[in-house]
């Protein structure tokens, strides 16, 4: 490219001014190159990600088992070997928990903490805790002689009132295969 005044030639800066004018964006391969290794890394994270947080809903269904598990065996322990959950021969949800969270007597009527009367617990601070996987707080309460065949994710929690088994009612498996419901 003549340049008049220069020899017949651009001397080199103004050559750099002119490529660097052609050079405003970046290239369609170039965007295609770095959008594939965005790709390729995003996939490598979402696997990694999806695993965590499985991780911690089964670390959060362990310690809230446990919570509810350690009421459970205290008022057992309180109680002559009785589990919570009865009154007057009749087995429900409401009173499980009410025996949990409530003071009571011997024999499992229960009342305001502070109750003259009432010496034992309460066993739980909280309501029952949703489960980390169906967001369900109920409780299914089997009764002695009841039976149960596997978890069908109806209820939040399954309490067993002739052992005082808990357990989470849930289907899914953890990622190293083992079933959450024998957390």
């Amino acid at each position: 490219m003549p340049v008049k005044g220069h020899g017949g030639f651009a001397p080199p800066s103004d050559l750099m001014k002119a490529n660097h004018r052609k050079q405003r964006g970046f290239t369609l391969m170039e965007i295609a190159i770095t959008a594939s290794i965005l790709l390729m890394l995003a996939g490598m994270a979402v696997p990694a990600f999806s695993d965590t947080i499985g991780d911690a809903e089964v670390a959060s269904a362990q310690s809230m088992l446990s919570r509810v598990r350690t009421g459970v065996d205290f008022y057992n322990l309180q109680h002559r070997d009785e589990f919570p959950g009865e009154v007057s021969d009749v087995w429900s949800a409401s009173t499980f928990e009410n025996q949990l969270r409530m003071a009571s007597d011997i024999d499992g009527a229960t009342a305001a903490q502070g109750t003259a009367g009432y010496p034992f617990g309460p066993y739980l601070t909280e309501p029952l805790p949703a489960s980390p996987f169906n967001d369900l707080a109920t409780v299914m309460v089997i009764a002695p002689g009841g039976s149960f065949s596997t978890p069908d994710d109806s209820t939040g929690w399954i309490y067993w009132a002739d052992t005082g088994a808990f357990k989470i009612n849930c289907s899914e498996s953890t990622s190293e295969g083992e079933a959450i419901y024998d957390l």
